[in-house]
């Protein structure tokens, strides 16, 4: 029997409605108003995962105003720097060459997030992203909770005909210039579109 608009009926039980589920990148209406946050995007170098990482952006907000910047190449560990996305986000093999390997930088990553909640467009990327670094090189700098701003647009502000950064961007702060697949542009872009989703659930638009 096929369940109908969240109803299930079966034999000997009166019909329950079935909640729905939060998901565990979306943020509670508590969560979603804290007045801190981090919003974060990596670029990789190639699709062979998160270890290929070559580009670091995060942004740090309170109080709805940009207050920090972090910024940095990464250099992908030897078997994992084929550059295959440079036609993307501009960033090639010559561009790393002196920049740190993750190892080299997690401890001051780690200090800049100071346990803040961190949002990305498309967590499940970045966070995976984040994980497989530390796994590889053993750090344990992986931050929680790592919310969705992309998720969280889909609850807050339906209809949008998509939810690509540039378009839900567009939504929320149009007069931002996006140099999309930077990672320094597309941090700024999330934490701009956070601040607006924390606005929009503060009036009282939640799901």
């Amino acid at each position: 029997m096929r369940e109908h608009e969240g109803v299930r009926n079966t034999a000997g039980s009166a019909p329950t409605r079935r909640t729905r589920r939060r998901s565990l990148l979306v943020p509670s209406p508590t969560q979603i108003t804290e007045s801190g946050f981090v919003a974060v995007d990596f670029e990789t170098a190639n699709r062979m995962g998160g270890v290929s990482a070559c580009q670091l952006a995060m942004v740090k907000v309170h109080d709805g105003h940009i207050v920090d910047r972090l910024n940095t190449l990464i250099r992908p560990p030897e078997g994992w720097d084929s550059f295959e996305f440079t036609y993307l986000h501009g960033i090639s093999a010559a561009d790393v060459v002196d920049a740190p390997l993750w190892a080299n930088i997690a401890d001051g990553v780690s200090q800049f997030v100071d346990g803040a909640t961190v949002y990305a467009h498309n967590a499940a990327f970045d966070s995976r992203v984040w994980r497989q670094l530390d796994e590889y090189f053993g750090t344990t700098t992986l931050p929680s909770p790592f919310f969705c701003s992309y998720r969280t647009a889909q609850r807050l502000i339906p209809g949008l005909p998509n939810y690509k950064l540039p378009t839900v961007l567009n939504a929320c702060a149009p007069t931002y210039r996006l140099n999309h697949h930077r990672a320094d542009s597309d941090a700024e872009a999330c934490a701009l579109i956070v601040c607006q989703l924390q606005r929009l659930a503060d009036d009282g638009r939640w799901f």
